[in-house]
C-alpha cells in the first residue's frame, strides 16, 4: 500500500508539472460529477474547508451554492471533504492523501482518467 501510495504521488508530481493535473475544489468537483477522475487526492488538512452542496438525486453534482443544483429539494451542504470524497466514490475513483511537501489549490487534485 506504501508504494501504491508513493507511485499515486510521484504521478501527481509529473502531472501538476506537466499542467496535466487537476486542482482546486472548482476543477475537481466538475471532473467528479463527469466521472473522469482517477484517483482524488486530499489534503489531511481540512480545516479550512468551504462548504458545498450536493444532492441526494445525484450524489455526484456538486455546487459552489444551492442555485448551481437548480430546484433540487433534496440539496444539502456539508463540508468539501465528505462531499468530495462521496462523489468519488460513486464516480468509481480511489482516493489518496496528499503529502508535503507536495501542494495544491484548496488542498484538493485529481488525475484524470482520460
Amino acid at each position: 500500500m506504501a508504494s501504491r501510495h508513493r507511485a499515486v504521488l510521484e504521478r501527481l508530481e509529473a502531472e501538476l508539472a506537466g499542467g496535466r493535473a487537476l486542482q482546486g475544489i472548482p476543477t475537481v468537483k466538475e471532473a467528479l460529477a463527469e466521472g473522469r477522475v482517477e484517483p482524488l487526492l486530499l489534503a489531511a488538512d481540512r480545516g479550512a474547508d468551504p462548504v458545498l452542496f450536493a444532492s441526494r438525486r445525484d450524489p455526484r453534482a456538486l455546487g459552489t451554492d444551492p442555485a448551481a443544483l437548480g430546484e433540487d429539494s433534496t440539496a444539502f451542504s456539508a463540508s468539501a471533504a465528505p462531499l468530495l470524497l462521496r462523489s468519488a466514490v460513486l464516480g468509481g475513483a480511489s482516493f489518496t492523501e496528499i503529502l508535503p511537501p507536495t501542494r495544491c489549490t484548496d488542498g484538493v487534485a485529481a488525475l484524470p482518467r482520460y
